[in-house]
């Protein structure tokens, strides 16, 4: 498990003290910013040491809800399909490295223990125990399946999270977003969906 850096756990104090928080039982926080009146909910999930260049690129006016969802694992599926129960969001964005739109993963799997393979059988994936307390573990299979999403607004592209297959299987569109130049995109997306 990640360990807090203190500038994310004074942000998230912060935000425990200007909005609804919670922390599910994978150790994910999460924050309801609420906009005005007529807009879906987002769901913005990162790894937790995202936060701090994350959340001055916000928009200052968005209708709807926007849930941060901060990742405490390596970005496992298993908390990311926690995450959209909780949420219930219309649309879910990976934040992730780089710059642009991620709209699609060619699917992969871990066979041994930092060695990924391309897609073909997901049975053979590594399975990872991961111990979060002692009364609390999962099982993480480590295969990924492929997906691939239409262009919901004209933006640079890049390679999609691995768990954005979770999101689709389970009707929610999910993308991967950049982290460079976050602001700006994000701001596109929420005019195509009129958000803002």
């Amino acid at each position: 498990m990640q360990t807090l850096t203190p500038n994310t756990e004074w942000l998230e104090s912060w935000l425990a003290e200007h909005t609804r928080t919670f922390v599910d039982e994978f150790g994910s926080f999460y924050a309801w910013l609420e906009g005005s009146h007529g807009g879906d909910t987002l769901l913005l999930w990162m790894s937790r040491p995202m936060l701090e260049k994350v959340l001055p690129q916000l928009p200052k006016r968005f209708k709807g809800r926007i849930v941060l969802g901060l990742d405490a694992s390596e970005g496992h599926a298993a908390p990311f399909a926690r995450a959209l129960h909780w949420a219930n969001p219309r649309w879910a964005l990976v934040v992730m490295p780089g710059e642009g739109l991620g709209l699609a993963f060619p699917g992969g799997k871990e066979a041994a223990e930092g060695e990924w393979a391309p897609w073909h059988d997901p049975r053979e994936a590594r399975q990872l125990e991961v111990v979060l307390r002692p009364e609390f573990s999962y099982l993480e299979h480590r295969a990924y399946a492929p997906w691939e999403a239409p262009a919901p607004a004209s933006l640079p592209t890049l390679v999609g999270p691995a768990v954005g297959a979770v999101g689709w299987e389970r009707g929610i569109p999910t993308y991967g977003l950049g982290l460079v130049g976050l602001d700006r995109s994000l701001q596109t997306l929420l005019e195509a969906w009129r958000m803002c």
